[in-house]
């Protein structure tokens, strides 16, 4: 398991959260045999988002 940290925003009120989302290495596998990986995290991470928000361009980061 991977835990990886999405950025989101509220376009409305601009307010930034974090949502940290754990990727299994199965998951990791196939996000990283998509074009764009980042974008395929941040859909497994969709179910996790607060109403409202929505991802902050391709800001996907592996925490350590």
């Amino acid at each position: 398991m991977a835990d990886y940290l999405v950025e989101v925003v509220n376009p409305k009120t601009n307010e930034e959260q974090h949502v940290t989302v754990s990727v299994t290495e199965l998951q990791l596998a196939r996000a990283k045999r998509t074009p764009d990986w980042r974008a395929a995290i941040q859909d497994l991470a969709r179910p996790l988002i607060p109403k409202g928000f929505m991802p902050l361009g391709c800001r996907v980061a592996a925490l350590q």
